[in-house]
């Protein structure tokens, strides 16, 4: 594949995963990719696809290094003494006893206890996704610029809120799309919601239901930098996705130590 070649180059291609029924727990992706090579290109193949169906049909998720694979926090580290659902369990007890003391509105189910945890950091089994390509785009080459970034895309139909709800979040026996109550500026700002994986240390795209699907674009580690300044010029920074000092202090640093020689000469 050329090097300069975008999503939107009909040449491009989308490497696909789609689960048979008789193959939900161990789907594998195809070797077939395609590239994102600028916001321009991505847009034109979004309008050819992902924007033909309602929004929220699909959602992404970008991960700054082509290494990396969706497997939930809980699941990255080296496995517990006890067995890994054990370990989950027991860090999310620990946080529900000592985080009761430090919130103004208590959760009002295990859920958005959940959601709440890994909004701020804990491990579990939720992955964020967005509504947003460019918001999963950014997140894909903010980090890691030497190396080749990706994108996936999810199209799973969510199932009422109510019926997620009576289902204990430890005890799933598939992924489910999960929209908390407790909407913060951040998760506002990304436009966020949560996939909860039922296996723990299996990636996602190896464990989709039968009719959910998963395609993956990957960005150069040479377009990071043009990406991420195209992003900026639009309005997807620091700023904008992390509301707070600390995002506009971000931003402005950012902003100060690039020098985009992409950019035309004559602008101002």
């Amino acid at each position: 594949m050329d090097p300069g070649l975008s999503a939107g180059d009909s040449r491009a291609t989308v490497e696909t995963a789609r689960c048979r029924p008789s193959a939900v727990r161990h789907c594998h992706l195809s070797q077939i990719m395609g590239e994102i090579g600028s916001i321009a290109g991505l847009l034109d193949l979004a309008s050819r696809s992902y924007f033909t169906e309602p929004r929220g049909r699909w959602v992404f998720r970008g991960l700054s290094s082509i290494e990396y694979s969706l497997v939930p926090t809980v699941g990255r580290n080296p496995p517990a003494p006890s067995s890994r659902s054990g370990f989950e369990r027991s860090v999310f007890n620990t946080f529900q006893r000592k985080a009761y003391g430090l919130l103004p509105t208590l959760p009002v189910n295990d859920w958005e206890l959940l959601a709440l945890a890994r909004h701020h950091g804990l491990l579990t089994r939720l992955l964020d996704w967005t509504h947003n390509l460019l918001v999963a785009v950014y997140f894909a080459v903010a980090d890691n610029t030497g190396m080749d970034g990706q994108v996936f895309a999810l199209a799973a139909r969510a199932a009422a809120k109510e019926d997620i709800e009576r289902m204990a979040p430890f005890g799933i026996s598939q992924p489910v799309k999960y929209y908390p109550k407790t909407v913060t500026p951040r998760i506002r700002a990304q436009e966020g919601l949560f996939v909860a994986c039922a296996d723990l240390e299996v990636p996602l795209e190896h464990a989709l239901p039968a009719d959910w699907h998963i395609e993956r674009l990957t960005i150069p580690a040479a377009r990071k930098e043009h990406l991420r300044y195209e992003l900026y010029r639009i309005g997807v920074h620091e700023s904008s996705l992390f509301p707070g000092l600390d995002g506009l202090a971000a931003r402005i640093r950012w902003q100060h130590a690039v020098s985009p020689p992409f950019t035309p000469k004559t602008e101002r």
